[in-house]
């Protein structure tokens, strides 16, 4: 494998420029040290958007561009490597620890413990976890000679834990495995006949297709998934409602935004107990929350008012249940109702706090609002000096992580 072909690209487009460390440091809102790093081989930006502006700012013709997508496939074949040894060393272990001792009963409760500790702790551990238990329970399925009540159980399980893992990949940006993830829960709910499931895992395709902008396949997933609502989908039923009300307002519907989480709202109050808490529980921070980012891109005043509310409700909801990414959400969204109503000194006090807080890798949505709002900044303040040293942070902020 080829090593570090960002660093030299950037050293070699760098110099042809004719510009010194600090001067292309300062165009990209870097510092001058880590960009030091960065070309030596010792660092490596894990952004890509930050190589397709640096390759812009160098007129570099995406040569630097095609050098970190070839880092990254290298890079990505590197951990590949380890974790299968890893993975291999786990497995003789599991072997010896004779697996078939395990009751399914006691694998579900190990579902259960992930989805519930899933972002509180170390992202590392819960994949570990995760993966430990997938490798099981598909031993499992495959080898047979179950009764269907039996193969149901297996299904819902292995159904869950692909789940999870949609859910910890998405954090992770990876939209299109969290994609795959999802649809490989769903297409196990079908094989259980078990609803909860079913919906639940349409719900976290909409999520996923949401994050890539594709708002028309999100807005069919969370129909889809109400098909499969019940009093035992505990819930979900809200949670497709918020889902789809996210949908159709980024497609231009505030009116039925709002129609759907009034329905949503009505729909929690007769949902029953979710059967896995966690990720598979939808919370009323978490409903609270989605009504502020539903409504953010009204044109309406009033309900971006709605929405910058809804986000204040939100922050303090989730001060209370800690999701320390999820809070972060809420403050930038309502920095977001803030600027799009032109008030410029709520919109910069809003988002302060995030960039107090040191950003985790895994907060891919952090990073993506950040940069959203960065451009509602640059649209409704396009002469305020306030305002373009504002954006200098967020972008700052940003390529740190």
């Amino acid at each position: 494998m080829e090593a570090d072909r960002t660093g030299r690209t950037l050293r070699q487009l760098r110099i042809a420029r004719q510009l010194s460390l600090r001067d292309l440091a300062g165009v990209l809102f870097c510092d001058h040290t880590w960009l030091c790093k960065v070309e030596s081989g010792t660092r490596w930006p894990k952004d890509r958007g930050w190589a397709e502006q640096a390759d812009l700012a160098l007129n570099g013709g995406g040569l630097l561009v095609a050098a970190w997508d070839a880092d990254q496939v290298d890079q990505a074949r590197r951990i590949d490597t380890v974790k299968m040894l890893e993975r291999a060393k786990r497995e003789s272990e599991a072997l010896l620890a004779l697996p078939d001792a395990a009751d399914l009963d006691d694998i579900e409760q190990g579902i259960a413990d992930i989805a519930v500790k899933a972002r509180f702790e170390a992202y590392d551990r819960t994949l570990e976890r995760a993966l430990d238990l997938r490798a099981e329970l598909t031993r499992r399925v495959r080898e047979g000679a179950h009764s269907p009540e039996q193969l149901r159980s297996l299904y819902v399980a292995l159904g869950r834990v692909c789940g999870v893992l949609s859910y910890l990949t998405l954090d992770l940006g990876q939209s299109e495995t969290a994609a795959v993830h999802a649809q490989a829960a769903f297409t196990l709910g079908e094989r259980a006949g078990h609803d909860p499931l079913r919906a639940w895992a349409r719900g976290t395709q909409a999520l996923a297709f949401r994050f890539t902008k594709d708002f028309e396949a999100a807005r069919d997933a969370a129909q889809d998934g109400l098909n499969y609502v019940s009093r035992s989908t505990g819930t979900t039923e809200p949670r497709l409602l918020c889902g789809l009300a996210a949908s159709v307002a980024n497609l231009g519907d505030s009116t039925a935004a709002i129609e759907l989480l009034d329905h949503a709202e009505r729909a929690r109050e007769r949902a029953g107990e979710d059967e896995v808490g966690g990720l598979f529980r939808f919370s009323e921070a978490k409903q609270i929350y989605y009504r502020g980012f539903s409504l953010m891109w009204a044109d309406d005043p009033a309900v971006l008012r709605k929405s910058a509310l809804a986000s204040e409700d939100a922050i303090r909801a989730w001060q209370v249940q800690r999701s320390p990414g999820d809070e972060m959400l809420s403050q930038i969204y309502l920095a977001s109702a803030s600027a799009r109503l032109g008030d410029l000194d709520a919109s910069l006090a809003a988002v302060d706090p995030v960039l107090m807080t040191p950003i985790s890798a895994h907060f891919s949505w952090v990073r993506k609002r950040l940069r959203q709002l960065d451009e509602l900044l640059a649209e409704h303040f396009p002469d305020s000096a306030v305002a373009a040293d504002a954006r200098e942070r967020l972008r700052a902020y940003v390529l740190a992580a």
